[in-house]
């Protein structure tokens, strides 16, 4: 409780507000806020929650020591980071796991697995349209790098006889990889964005169903 004022004080000045703002927002006069900042008196229970609500600290940040600043998002980072990485080596390490009786059985697991991750990061919530307009940049670069491989690769042959040493993967001069990679067949890897032919109603429904069902 000692430390109690000048933790108030110390955070209420770190969050950039002064103290007659604190004041106002909890309710009461700038004495009554200085006293408790001095250590004179001490807040009672409601006026103390007011303060945690307003300065948005726990009770220990208030009443275990002397406050020093803490980053909360450092626990999020180095967390997501972990299992970012967790995932990344169990990818990695397919190849070798003995439950696989060949190539094609691992090859499938990874992409199913990969198809997973990506669907699961653009279905969710707290990916605006922002994020999803630099995911489509990203896409359509990787892309393009995919062509000018291709490209790099031809032009070697042409050139030199021979493939760039760290490609030599497939013949680049396979009309149905470039086929492919451009979408000449199917097209149906860039969307037509007609919607007065194919915006579905009900589906709309029921997307607005389902993020009122989840509390969104």
């Amino acid at each position: 409780m000692s430390f109690l004022g000048e933790n108030i004080q110390t955070i209420r000045k770190h969050r950039k507000m002064k103290q007659q703002e604190l004041a106002d927002a909890i309710g009461i006069n700038m004495q009554s806020l200085s006293k408790i900042e001095r250590g004179v008196n001490y807040p009672t229970f409601d006026t103390l929650e007011k303060i945690m609500d307003v300065l948005e600290v726990t009770p220990n940040e208030l009443l275990s020591g002397k406050w020093e600043y803490i980053d909360h998002t450092e626990p999020y980072i180095m967390e997501v980071i972990k299992r970012e990485q967790d995932f990344n080596v169990s990818l990695d390490y397919l190849p070798q796991n003995e439950y696989f009786n060949s190539e094609q059985e691992y090859r499938f697991y990874m992409e199913t697995k990969l198809m997973q991750y990506i669907s699961n990061y653009i279905t969710n919530e707290a990916v605006g349209l922002e994020e999803l307009m630099e995911i489509k940049q990203l896409i359509q670069r990787q892309k393009l790098e995919r062509v000018m491989k291709v490209h790099k690769e031809m032009r070697g042959l042409d050139r030199y006889r021979e493939q760039p040493p760290k490609y030599k993967y497939h013949n680049p001069y396979n009309d149905r990889v470039l086929r492919e990679l451009a979408d000449i067949d199917r097209k149906n890897n860039i969307p037509d964005t007609s919607p007065e032919q194919d915006f579905d109603e009900m589906d709309f429904e029921e997307y607005l169903k389902d993020k009122w069902n989840r509390g969104l």
